[in-house]
């Protein structure tokens, strides 16, 4: 800063840089403000009309013999996974949704009565994909994801 006697106040003027410090101030913002206009929003615009955001009517509740067959099939997996024969599934408590490329995902529920005679009620997230061939054929259906939460 500039040598300010101490019997003067500091005005808003001593608070101004000089011209070559304050010219890189200048360079710096209208630089940022390029990178903003010619690099950043480009980009943000590339992602955001990419293909993983401009397929919006991929997921959507489905009923029927694929819905039904995606639903049999996440119950054979689900029981497969429990290593056990007693499991009851409520047919209320079933929600499916198809998505693009053969894959459904299946939101339900399993009582499942463990050795004591205890029934628990376990609420279970299927994803399969669809392969081709029988509907109601295992080797027709992959298993993508299982995942569960015992009901409380």
């Amino acid at each position: 800063m500039k040598n300010v006697r101490k019997d003067r106040r500091l005005s808003w003027r001593d608070l101004i840089p000089d011209r070559k410090t304050l010219g890189k101030i200048v360079a710096y913002v209208a630089l940022l403000y390029a990178l903003q206009i010619f690099v950043f929003v480009p980009f943000m615009t590339y992602v955001v009309e990419s293909d993983f955001f401009s397929a919006p009517g991929t997921f959507s509740p489905i009923e029927g013999d694929a819905g039904e067959a995606a639903q049999i099939q996440c119950r054979r997996f689900f029981r497969q996974e429990m290593n056990t024969e007693r499991v009851e599934f409520p047919l209320r408590d079933t929600k499916v949704w198809a998505m693009e490329s053969g894959r459904f995902l299946v939101k339900a529920s399993a009582v499942v009565t463990d050795d004591l005679e205890l029934a628990h009620r376990i609420n279970y997230t299927c994803y399969v994909k669809y392969r081709g061939g029988n509907l109601l054929e295992a080797a027709s259906w992959k298993l993508k994801g299982l995942d569960w939460l015992a009901a409380e």
